[in-house]
């Protein structure tokens, strides 16, 4: 009986750090989405403001995790990543805003790492629901692979991607859309 209700218990609190996990997200994801629709609508004047915008934001995300981090309660803490994130998070926007107009060339690259390393989170989030039956974690790891897929495009074709900001644009809005509807996904489904 006791072995059960702690079981439970660790599901209620695992279910508490996924719903903080993913409400952030959407967060970070519609600040990325007036990112891309600048990429879109203003390709040529956007580079340099895109790397600031990117930079802003990621440090955003970073000072967001590491704030959800500390309002997680003690004991859910050995569950939680979201400090580590957050630091490194910070220290890459950090040197994203200290070395912009360094980084323009690499704009491509620098999305595309940014979809890899948020689709492997995601990845992971899903694998860490698949126990839970109500829980469709199918569906976020296939929407995670194709954000991967996305963002290993970008990375491995940034020539393409450089030469086509609005195509960068493009892949941000559809890898933003999955992310929000991923997160809503599974706010709804762990009410």
């Amino acid at each position: 009986m006791q072995k059960n209700l702690e079981q439970y218990e660790v599901i209620i609190m695992f279910r508490e750090l996924v719903r903080k996990y993913e409400k952030n997200s959407i967060w970070i994801s519609v600040l990325m989405l007036i990112l891309a629709i600048f990429l879109i609508f203003a390709p040529i004047a956007s580079a340099i403001t895109a790397i600031y915008m990117f930079g802003i934001f990621i440090l955003i995300d970073g000072i967001m995790h590491i704030v959800s981090y500390c309002k997680t309660k003690e004991n859910l803490r050995l569950m939680n990543f979201e400090f580590a994130e957050g630091i490194l998070s910070i220290l890459s926007g950090i040197l994203i805003l200290l070395n912009a107009e360094y980084l323009i060339p690499f704009l491509p690259i620098l999305l595309g790492t940014w979809f890899i390393v948020k689709s492997i989170i995601r990845m992971q989030i899903a694998l860490n629901i698949r126990n839970d039956k109500e829980s469709n974690w199918g569906l976020v790891l296939v929407l995670s692979i194709i954000s991967l897929i996305l963002g290993i495009f970008i990375v491995f074709n940034p020539i393409l991607g450089y030469l086509t900001i609005s195509i960068i644009g493009i892949f941000m809005v559809i890898y933003e859309v999955l992310n929000i509807i991923e997160s809503i996904y599974i706010l709804n489904k762990l009410k």
